[in-house]
């Protein structure tokens, strides 16, 4: 007879829920905006901080400096963004977007709400406000 406690492995199902979502996202995003949600990721940063420097926009998105290269340079390749180096130092990089990024980022927002909303039409108002709770305390203490 199958064990029917309820599992309580809080970090293999963040783990896992994370996984599971970031994949069904990716999925959707490319699929109606033909770009990876990570790039869209990005376009959401850079809209409002366009000609950040690419060590910022690595902050932003919490990845190491290889991953923010890479990500970049299929951006650059989709004409989502351009590379500029800076003017006063000659290591650092600047990264814009262009207007195909500008047009794109315009779909992203609408698609991500529509995708949340799916998700959270799951639960009650009363539920979705202890998960919030319980994110933002993690957010605020590990940040």
């Amino acid at each position: 007879m199958p064990d029917k406690t309820p599992d309580k492995r809080l970090f293999y199902k963040l783990n896992t829920s994370h996984r599971l979502l970031l994949k069904y996202v990716d999925r959707e995003v490319r699929k109606r905006l033909g770009i990876p949600v990570a790039q869209s990721a990005a376009l959401q940063y850079l809209v409002k901080n366009d000609g950040c420097l690419i060590k910022d926009l690595n902050s932003a998105l919490l990845q190491n400096k290889s991953a923010t290269t890479t990500l970049i340079e299929r951006m650059v390749k989709n004409d989502l963004v351009v590379r500029r180096e800076s003017e006063t130092d000659g290591r650092a990089t600047h990264v814009f977007l262009t207007d195909k990024g500008r047009q794109i980022n315009k779909q992203v927002r609408p698609l991500i709400a529509e995708l949340s909303q799916g998700l959270l039409d799951r639960f009650t108002e009363d539920e979705v406000a202890v998960v919030h709770k319980f994110l933002d305390t993690i957010l605020e203490n590990y940040r």
